[in-house]
């Protein structure tokens, strides 16, 4: 049985710090040299039912993708529906042409105003991982509305 790790929580600190980093890059840099996004939509529905606020990313199978200014990271989280809208490079882009392995984290909202998201996983780690998840996706140099990933919490 998995149990609750305290890493989770400043892992999704780091990744929203990444995600930050990486929009400043693109306004400084102007976007020069990074690769060109595509939209990816999707859906994410836990034992059958819309998972609100589950967060998804996207590890890129190329090397390449993993460090540097230009790195490569698509992420979203669901909005109430269960569905997602990627972004790599700014809000809502897409992702560049690839293969990536797929991780999702639910986690319960957290905090006095319950605006943090760093209470326990509700998945309990069971897709946390790229070695866990087991989910991988190609996107394509088009737009793509994904097939939904269908998880469970047993």
């Amino acid at each position: 049985m998995a149990t609750f790790s305290p890493v989770y929580p400043a892992v999704h600190r780091l990744l929203a710090g990444v995600l930050m980093a990486s929009m400043a890059l693109l306004v400084s840099s102007c976007g020069s040299g990074r690769k060109s996004c595509y939209p990816v939509t999707g859906t994410i529905t836990v034992d059958g039912k819309p998972a609100v606020d589950c967060m998804i990313l996207f590890y890129s199978s190329d090397p390449a993708d993993h460090d540097g200014p230009n790195r490569v990271l698509p992420l979203a989280m669901t909005d109430e529906n269960g569905k997602f809208k990627l972004s790599t490079f700014e809000s809502g882009d897409g992702a560049p042409a690839g293969d990536y392995a797929v991780t999702f984290t639910w986690r319960e909202r957290s905090g006095l105003l319950k605006s943090q998201f760093d209470g326990p996983d509700r998945l309990k780690g069971k897709y946390a991982t790229k070695e866990l998840s087991g989910k991988t996706v190609t996107i394509e140099k088009k737009p793509q509305d994904l097939p939904t990933f269908e998880l469970k919490t047993k």
